[in-house]
């Protein structure tokens, strides 16, 4: 549904990624307010909410100094390990966790489970639970202190059966955590059991372009982002995403190939990967599972692809993650899922 007014910023891109412990209450049901009418949207839905979950998680036992502060974990070769926790309080079916490393998709098994590496595992949210994440990293080398950011999305495999409802609503929230990691050795030369990402893009490109008027008062204002001027571009970061030019918040028809548009603009010198998603498993774009945009004065980062529907199934989930490439406080940004089908 295009332009459809609804609250188009999900609760993982209102909140800014920390280092220890991550959570967030998940609402039952929220109103929709118009994007111009609420300059936190979120804030104000929130309050009228009726709160059904909560979700938090983070690192177990980090590496910590003498005088307590948190260290980056060590990596020396081979596969690393990294044990986490999660914790869920009311009613929530599942969670899914995604991994970036220097903002980059990173697959991963689980220890204890004959699992194979995968971008996303699903976990039971009946009780909490102490899992490791274990892989090998996908950058880095010796020397290197890299910023991991773990990434939780609830109810990862629910999707619409586009008869009893058509819309995404408050599912698959995502909240990011991150710890950094510090490479005393190189990663392995090449992980043959690292799955590949999902072909389903042509004519991928990265590239910048100028921050223009009709950006600044028609386009971010369309994502969510009203009132941005080139005076107060500077203080923050902002994204939006368009399906043939339109701004989509919860599904499309596919009947022909789509462009899909994805632009940030914002702190200079921010560094940031982006990844299309489909189905929770990153979109190859020229052969990478992500492309790396460094934001500048006056530029917009522009990632673009054109999606073809020979290569999706009948339903589908598509979304967009932009992910600091480092631990300088910048936000992790996901897009709403977006619900692609085929009409028979």
């Amino acid at each position: 549904m295009r332009m459809k007014p609804i609250l188009a910023m999900l609760l993982g891109a209102a909140l800014l990624p920390i280092s220890a412990c991550s959570g967030y209450d998940i609402p039952e049901e929220v109103p929709a307010p118009a994007q111009s009418d609420a300059s936190n949207p979120f804030e104000e839905a929130q309050d009228d909410a009726s709160l059904m979950a909560m979700l938090s998680h983070e690192a177990a036992n980090p590496p910590l100094s003498d005088s307590g502060e948190r260290e980056p974990f060590p990596y020396d070769g081979g596969e690393f390990r990294l044990d986490y926790r999660f914790s869920v309080s009311g009613d929530l079916e599942s969670v899914g966790f995604l991994l970036f490393l220097d903002g980059k998709p990173q697959p991963y098994r689980i220890d204890g489970q004959s699992s194979d590496y995968a971008f996303c595992h699903t976990f039971d949210a009946a009780e909490d639970q102490d899992i490791a994440f274990l892989f090998e990293p996908v950058a880095g080398h010796g020397g290197d202190t890299l910023n991991l950011t773990i990434v939780s999305i609830t109810n990862p495999d629910f999707q619409p059966d586009m008869e009893s409802t058509s819309s995404y609503g408050w599912y698959h929230n995502a909240l990011s955590a991150s710890v950094e990691m510090r490479f005393n050795a190189d990663p392995p030369s090449s992980a043959t059991t690292a799955p590949n990402p999902v072909e389903a893009l042509s004519s991928c490109s990265a590239h910048e372009e100028k921050v223009t008027s009709r950006y600044l008062e028609n386009d971010l204002a369309q994502a969510g982002w009203p009132d941005i001027t080139m005076d107060t571009l500077d203080d923050g970061i902002y994204y939006t995403l368009t399906l043939d030019g339109d701004t989509v918040f919860d599904n499309l028809p596919l009947t022909e190939p789509v462009a899909v548009r994805f632009t940030l603009c914002g702190t200079p010198g921010a560094r940031y990967n982006i990844s299309f998603f489909l189905d929770h498993q990153p979109i190859a774009m020229n052969g990478e599972a992500s492309s790396a945009v460094e934001l500048s004065k006056g530029g917009v980062a522009v990632v673009e692809g054109v999606i073809d529907p020979s290569l999706l199934g009948k339903l589908s989930t598509f979304y967009c993650v932009a992910v600091p490439a480092d631990n300088a406080g910048t936000p992790f940004f996901k897009t709403n899922s977006i619900l692609l089908f085929q009409e028979a």
